[in-house]
């Protein structure tokens, strides 16, 4: 087991569950940080609507660490993590005027998976990282076309905002491919 990433989850774990006691000084609130509460675009991913969806999320971001153990760095884990978590947010923000609060890490896990079926598909499985790949992406296009299961928005106590599932996907897209780029313009080259 990847010791650093199992500790950068419990952390991630911890926190959510430390700001989910204060939620309604940390959740998105859209007219809130348009007066100056700006740090709610970041901390409201990190807080959830109730309990059932605090454990949904961590769920996943357990599954995700047992998935992708042997091929993620924890750094590659920790700088992801914040860029989604920002992009998303502010992405929220900006674009979605009909959203006026926001809950939940749904989002920048989608992300997160994305960038974990990458490293696996970069390190030789690509089994994993296709099925992955295929599997998150088919999932968010679905949810946010035909509409996502009923049973989730009643056991989390809201609308799933599927619009920050995508906002995920296409974040990390777009940092796969930076850092592609960034690898292949930084390789020595021979004379």
């Amino acid at each position: 087991m990847n010791t650093k990433l199992t500790l950068a989850v419990l952390i991630v774990t911890l926190l959510s569950f430390s700001l989910q006691w204060w939620q309604p000084d940390f959740i998105y609130v859209k007219n809130s940080v348009n007066h100056g509460e700006w740090w709610r675009v970041i901390t409201g991913q990190f807080v959830h609507t109730n309990w059932p969806h605090f454990a949904l999320n961590i769920g996943s971001l357990i599954l995700f660490a047992l998935l992708f153990y042997n091929t993620i760095r924890v750094t590659t884990f920790t700088i992801s993590l914040f860029l989604l978590v920002l992009s998303i947010g502010l992405c929220i923000h900006l674009f979605e005027p009909r959203i006026h609060w926001y809950a939940g890490l749904s989002g920048a896990i989608y992300g997160l998976y994305i960038i974990g079926a990458h490293t696996a598909y970069r390190a030789g499985d690509r089994l994993v990282g296709s099925a992955v790949s295929i599997l998150v992406i088919g999932k968010a296009v679905y949810d946010h076309w035909a509409g996502p299961l009923q049973n989730n928005a009643e056991l989390i106590g809201a609308r799933v905002v599927t619009e920050s599932h995508l906002y995920g996907i296409a974040t990390a897209i777009v940092m796969i491919g930076l850092a592609s780029l960034y690898r292949l313009t930084s390789k020595p080259t021979s004379h």
